[in-house]
């Protein structure tokens, strides 16, 4: 294969993103030594073993870890145990660069979520109503719903038809948040919708358990500046009343923004469970490498790429797997950002030199974003840097050290990684910007 070619197939074999309700199985790469420290299989067993319904979980992860992959998985290794899950992708439903997020919205993306799965599995006819129509009865809206759309369902090429979003129907929500604000009748409405869907599973199906899984809500943020709003609501929505989370019908898995427990180490005590997903171990916690981390990220391209070593040996390889940190996003963006500059600039192919001029270009790419990092930026880093603890013991002023914190949780500057317990340290990319 000519080498420009066989660097596009390169770049485009490395997705941006991962993408929700796809089967993962032919690419997956575990990085966890065991099922013991496995964070989706100690999920799956808690959900097979729960004896009753209405389990209610947290799964929390940084952008770009792989949680939608791991949660892809979850749902795959269920439906193969014969329970009955459901994949939902909030940002088809949400803004999630509004920062105020409400208890009423997520549990209406949640349900709008679940029914629109259920139709795309059994059949427009199987739900006779909708959580949408049921709500407008309900606080008699006058607003009219816009039409249908069409969503994409994985990287197959499939599309899932959804009725209406929250965040194409601005009027519908306000009015949602306010009848909310005002009265219980909403969540009573929601949990009957709730029981509904799931006895229609129940009965096509013939699974006893269903799973509904809530992905993307990691990725709520706060653009414009207003990370104590994005905090005060996540704090509403998580810690102050998770019991409204649930449905007594179903079990439900929510994603959530890591930080979560790096500012509230309580969070986890409103779930029936709460794990956390972390990087890929690439360094260990004395500062050093583990080569079985980076293993493992060049497995991750083999299994989508395997004519890599064609484009550049191992030990470049290697060295961009520690430089990511092992955050799979990262890590692709390097590597697919190597290959426009391999191609453009006609390098002969592999290459063999982690200082060649491809390497440090898409290193300095990938750096320019840290150039508009603040003086609490850097004196947080420097905090995960020397120290890899949870922050929330040196949080001393709440309103000036919750922008920093959350800034570079959402941009994953800091990474999560687990020794028996989580810790926390700043990618080698970062680094020298520190």
């Amino acid at each position: 294969m000519p080498p420009a070619d066989l660097l596009k197939d390169f770049f485009n074999a490395l997705p941006e993103s991962a993408q929700g309700g796809a089967d993962v199985s032919r690419v997956y790469v575990n990085r966890s030594p065991d099922d013991e420290h496995d964070p989706v299989a100690n999920l799956k067993q808690y959900i097979q073993w729960e004896p009753r319904t209405g389990g209610c979980y947290l799964f929390s992860g940084l952008r770009g870890a792989g949680k939608t992959t791991e949660l892809n998985r979850l749902v795959t290794e269920l439906r193969e145990d014969g329970i009955a899950a459901y994949y939902c992708d909030a940002s088809t439903y949400l803004n999630l660069n509004d920062p105020q997020l409400s208890l009423a919205e997520l549990l209406m993306t949640a349900l709008a979520g679940l029914a629109d799965a259920v139709r795309q599995e059994l059949g427009q006819g199987k739900l006779n109503d909708s959580i949408w129509q049921r709500t407008k009865r309900l606080f008699q809206s006058k607003v009219e719903l816009k039409p249908k759309l069409i969503a994409p369902l994985g990287d197959t090429g499939a599309s899932l038809e959804v009725e209406a979003t929250l965040q194409d129907n601005p009027d519908f929500r306000k009015e949602l948040i306010s009848f909310a604000q005002s009265s219980s009748a909403f969540f009573d409405e929601a949990a009957k919708f709730a029981d509904e869907v799931a006895a229609t599973i129940r009965r096509h199906t013939q699974c006893e358990k269903i799973v509904l899984v809530v992905d993307s809500l990691e990725r709520i943020s706060a653009p414009s500046g207003d990370e104590a709003k994005l905090f005060n609501s996540l704090k509403e929505v998580f810690f102050n009343e998770p019991t409204r989370l649930q449905f007594a019908s179903l079990f439900v898995v929510y994603s959530a923004p890591p930080y979560l427990h790096a500012v509230l180490p309580g969070v986890s005590n409103g779930f029936s469970q709460s794990v956390a997903l972390p990087n890929f171990k690439v360094i260990q916690r004395d500062g050093s490498r583990n080569e079985d981390g980076i293993c493992r990220m060049r497995e991750i391209v083999g299994r989508r790429f395997p004519q890599w070593p064609e484009i550049l040996d191992e030990t470049v390889m290697n060295h961009l797997a520690w430089m990511s940190g092992g955050n799979v996003r990262r890590f692709f963006n390097l590597l697919r950002t190597l290959a426009r500059k391999a191609a453009l600039s006609r390098v002969g192919l592999p290459i063999t030199a982690v200082d060649a001029p491809s390497v440090i270009h898409a290193l300095a790419e990938a750096a320019q974003p840290l150039q508009w990092l603040t003086g609490p930026d850097r004196e947080w880093l420097k905090r995960f840097m020397d120290n890899g603890d949870n922050p929330s013991g040196h949080i001393k002023d709440l309103a000036a050290d919750l922008p920093p914190i959350i800034r570079l949780f959402d941009h994953s500057l800091v990474l999560d990684y687990q020794n028996g317990s989580p810790w926390y340290q700043v990618p080698p990319l970062v680094r020298p910007y520190v």
